[in-house]
């Protein structure tokens, strides 16, 4: 029986929502995304979730509400903005409704009422079909594919790999969440988990033909191919292991798209640790991709250069799916922030602190700081990027603690 899906974002929430506010019935299945809990995260987070209607809380107290609801409509014109409030003055309703938003919604409210609010303005909207026999656990969200993410920057040296490795080790810590390495430029994953693979994606691209499945391969054949990182779960495979053969007849033109579309079925997120490309290889890598993320530092010149050399190979269908990272920022850098992205006339997603003692001790000890040196700045911005990038539940022990602020768009 296919219902109707309302995807909700909550955001900035300075009240739990009453209990059943969400309950699916046999016309509308509603998806609850992970909530955002820092109002510089919001703009952020809505190309990875879709959500066609976002729940943002209009007395948070750090930040204007009403200007951050009207930007997520010009980033996303199709979803409805539900505002929520303790305080019914009139400026604050006149706010909201110059923001764009479609509902302001005054508290108490009970779960009844806060369900046909959402109802009535997702009637309006073409909103995505699914099939509730498909629906496992009650989770809509287990009817979609995981999200394969490419890891690239227009240089070398720029931490790439490091990064792939502890965001990959931050979804698979994650309950209910699995993650995959893809190592394409070097062995470098490997050494970071202290991991020996025997075999490699060129051995799978040898043998693809034997065990097809679909668009893809089968999950079991594949896994042959990767290792496991007994501490954090992370599934790690690189093209070539110790005991690689190369195929005799060299790599099948479709075995990306196939390793890829398998990858998707396997894994939550996979990552996704891609060499320099040439713009021939980069053109027909980026369609593939459903999340881009490009490393770059505000201390180098010639990272801005190649950067902005690599951000204008990008189609402007493919842009929406970028995000460029700055890492390893320092006050001291010689490129501001603010400076750096009108350079790139791109926006910044985040920026990562210099913490060089941090990323040296990891790779001693052949495992993730998000592990080794959880409560680190630079481990908490990490692990805080990746909950807003691939929604993941916020871990109980972290909302004891200070967590690291995003210098987000």
């Amino acid at each position: 029986m296919e219902s109707s899906l309302i995807r909700v974002l909550p955001a900035c929430l300075t009240q739990p929502l009453p209990r059943g506010w969400d309950a699916s019935d046999a016309e509308y299945v509603f998806e609850t995304m992970p909530g955002v809990d820092h109002i510089n995260a919001v703009i952020l987070a809505l190309p990875t979730t879709e959500p066609d209607i976002l729940l943002l809380d209009a007395d948070w107290p750090d930040g204007d509400v009403f200007a951050v609801a009207a930007q997520a409509l010009e980033a996303r014109p199709t979803m409805a903005v539900v505002l929520l409030s303790d305080e019914n003055a009139p400026d604050r309703l006149r706010r909201a409704m110059l923001a764009g938003a479609e509902e302001y919604l005054i508290r108490p409210i009970e779960a009844p009422a806060l369900r046909e609010s959402l109802i009535g303005i997702a009637k309006h909207r073409t909103l995505r079909v699914v099939d509730r026999d498909e629906i496992e656990g009650g989770e809509v969200g287990q009817v979609y594919g995981g999200l394969v993410v490419g890891v690239m920057s227009g240089k070398g040296g720029l931490g790439k790999t490091t990064l792939a490795v502890n965001m990959a080790s931050v979804c698979s810590m994650a309950p209910n969440k699995s993650a995959g390495i893809l190592g394409l430029e070097s062995g470098d994953g490997a050494v970071m988990l202290s991991l020996q693979p025997k075999l490699g994606l060129l051995d799978l691209a040898g043998s693809m033909e034997e065990r097809r499945e679909g668009a893809g391969f089968a999950l079991d054949w594949f896994r042959q191919f990767c290792v496991t990182h007994q501490k954090t779960g992370v599934y790690y495979s690189q093209w070539t292991g110790s005991g690689t053969q190369v195929p005799e007849y060299g790599v099948p033109e479709d075995f990306m798209p196939a390793l890829l579309e398998t990858c998707r079925r396997a894994h939550s997120v996979t990552f996704v640790d891609l060499p320099l490309l040439t713009p021939d290889e980069a053109t027909a890598m980026f369609p593939l991709l459903d999340v881009i993320l490009i490393v770059s530092s505000s201390s180098d010149l010639l990272a801005l250069r190649s950067t902005k050399t690599f951000l204008d190979l990008i189609p402007e269908e493919i842009a929406p799916r970028v995000r460029v990272i700055i890492n390893r920022s320092s006050p001291n850098d010689m490129i501001s922030r603010d400076d750096f992205a009108a350079a790139l006339d791109f926006k910044i997603a985040a920026v990562l602190p210099d913490a060089p003692q941090v990323a040296a001790q990891a790779i001693n000890l052949g495992s993730p700081f998000v592990l080794t040196q959880g409560q680190s700045e630079l481990a908490l911005t990490v692990k805080q990027l990746a909950q807003v990038l691939f929604r993941l539940p916020v871990a109980a022990e972290s909302k004891e603690k200070p967590r690291k602020r995003f210098m987000l768009f």
